[in-house]
């Protein structure tokens, strides 16, 4: 009886909105929408700052590096954080200052020392733990801890970049290997075995998804912007949507939501687009969850989320945008 109390508390803005938007009271029923589904999908209200986002975790270094979302800990890491990432099924996180990659698998720290001269951009785990040294990518054996590099290819920026940022991911047995900054940025798709099945792609955004063998990313320029789908076995590339002003993109595994600053897009991977007349301040997300500022940090489920902006739309009748 309480599961069912609770719940229906949580939809109560989103029922309340519905009844608003079919009487004729459309500007009221978006006031509720908007309060409602951030209501409904809370998962936790967190207070920190320095948040680091990796697909599967979300971190702050106020202090020391401390996991904030799925669990809470602190790891004996320094606070200085290039990039980070968190392997739930292994209870792994890899974190590097840019000098060397620091380990943690299942409590057991560890250090992997810099093959190279260059300073590490980004690090990624699952089952080993993948680095990119300037512009190399080498492969960490955490059982016999042996290095070894994974490709010849030359991960280098779009540009000669003095500055620039490096980004890995990891789905399934393939990883997303991305170098730029400032909207021009390089991307690559790799199996674990080295084979690169997508080369230096030109994109305007580090953002990304993976959906079941298609990679959505957003290629162009000011006032032209493509988000995409692309099948990374064929390379066939497809534009969902043109944008002529984007300020912000968040992929999650349940879907993308993309701002032009006053309109909210919502793209899921059933090939549905859906557009709402407002906007929420969102931080960074994971895969399954974002980070909403409104007023504090909510850390919101992305599948419920989506999930009621369906509901909204099948029981209104508004907000589909055709194709």
């Amino acid at each position: 009886m309480l599961l069912i109390t609770v719940s229906c508390s949580r939809e109560k803005e989103i029922n309340e909105g519905i009844r608003l938007y079919n009487e004729g009271l459309t500007q009221s029923a978006f006031v509720k929408f908007r309060e409602g589904l951030l209501h409904y999908s809370t998962i936790k209200t967190i207070n920190a700052q320095n948040l680091y986002f990796s697909p599967c975790a979300i971190f702050s270094s106020e202090n020391i590096l401390s996991m904030l979302y799925p669990e809470q800990y602190s790891y004996n890491f320094p606070r200085e954080v290039v990039s980070v990432w968190y392997d739930r099924e292994e209870d792994t996180c890899a974190v590097t200052d840019g000098i060397v990659v620091y380990l943690s698998i299942q409590d057991k720290e560890s250090i992997i020392n810099n093959p190279s001269q260059e300073p590490i951009k980004a690090v990624a785990h699952a089952t080993h733990t993948y680095f990119l040294s300037g512009k190399e990518l080498f492969e960490y054996n955490p059982k016999n801890a042996q290095i070894k590099k994974l490709s010849s290819v030359e991960f280098s920026p779009p540009e000669a970049f003095k500055y620039y940022n490096a980004y890995i991911d990891i789905v399934d047995d393939k990883l997303i290997v991305i170098a730029g900054i400032a909207g021009a940025y390089n991307l690559w798709v790799i199996t674990k075995n080295g084979e690169v099945l997508i080369s230096s792609l030109r994109v305007a955004s580090w953002k990304h998804a993976v959906y079941d063998g298609t990679l959505f990313i957003i290629k162009g320029s000011a006032g032209n912007w493509d988000f995409k789908s692309i099948n990374i076995k064929t390379g066939q590339e497809k534009i969902i949507k043109n944008f002529s002003s984007l300020t912000d993109i968040h992929m999650t595994d349940h879907g993308i939501v993309i701002s032009t600053g006053e309109k909210m897009y919502i793209y899921l991977y059933n090939d549905t687009m859906y557009v709402l007349p407002f906007v929420y301040s969102i931080k960074g997300e994971t895969r399954d969850g974002m980070v909403v500022d409104n007023g504090s940090l909510l850390i919101i489920s992305s599948e419920k989320f989506f999930t009621k902006i369906q509901r909204i739309a099948k029981d209104t009748g508004c907000c589909t945008l055709k194709n």
